[in-house]
């Protein structure tokens, strides 16, 4: 074999080696393109979401919300966001004006703007529960993913899963179960009606859970 045939042949070698190289390579990057990440729900002070897209699929494929749903939605959020900025509000003044004898609706005006009938009540009640309890309200809160599951042109169901610390004591440890001590979630429904031109929560029903 002369020198320049020698020359030739290593080339080739290094050429095909190259090849099978980058074969490997793409090969191995398309193995792992198929991987998929899991969602989480980092507990964010007051953060919320309202996607209604299932977790995990691309929202070009997810039914279309119309804006009635989005108006729903949207006084459900809202709803929740006004409870949880009274629950976290210090409760030492509120207990002061609770014994004075200041009402629930002179505290938390705001919440009957989206709480009505027995909704109503039972969000005074429990806040009410709260302040004369001393406890501190959730630091953190996750409204998860709400979906409209039934909408008629005045009523409307949204089914989602709330999650947040829980209140505790002065000590910090859980407040009783029954006024939402621990973190936990709640599972559920929420019945609204639509009344001089909004949407307010007239109902609920939700099951504790250990996470959403």
């Amino acid at each position: 074999m002369t020198p320049k045939m020698a020359s030739a042949l290593a080339i080739l070698r290094r050429t095909v080696t190259g090849v099978a190289a980058l074969a490997v390579a793409v090969a191995t990057a398309g193995c792992s393109s198929g991987s998929s990440t899991p969602h989480t729900h980092p507990n964010i002070p007051g953060s919320t979401s309202t996607t209604t897209a299932p977790t995990g699929t691309s929202t070009a494929t997810s039914a279309p919300v119309s804006a009635a749903q989005t108006a729903v939605l949207d006084a459900w959020e809202s709803a929740q966001q006004t409870l949880y900025s009274y629950l976290q509000g210090p409760w030492q003044q509120d207990r002061a004006d609770l014994v004075a004898g200041e009402t629930s609706a002179d505290l938390w005006p705001k919440l009957a703007d989206y709480f009505s009938g027995t909704a109503l009540k039972s969000e005074d009640e429990f806040l009410v529960g709260v302040k004369q309890g001393q406890l501190n309200g959730p630091t953190t809160y996750n409204l998860g993913h709400p979906a409209v599951s039934s909408l008629t042109a005045t009523t409307a169901v949204v089914t989602g899963c709330i999650y947040d610390s829980g209140t505790t004591t002065a000590a910090g440890q859980p407040g009783p179960a029954t006024l939402d001590g621990g973190a936990g979630g709640g599972s559920g429904t929420w019945d609204l009606e639509l009344a001089d031109g909004s949407w307010k929560v007239t109902a609920f029903k939700t099951t504790s859970v250990s996470k959403c």
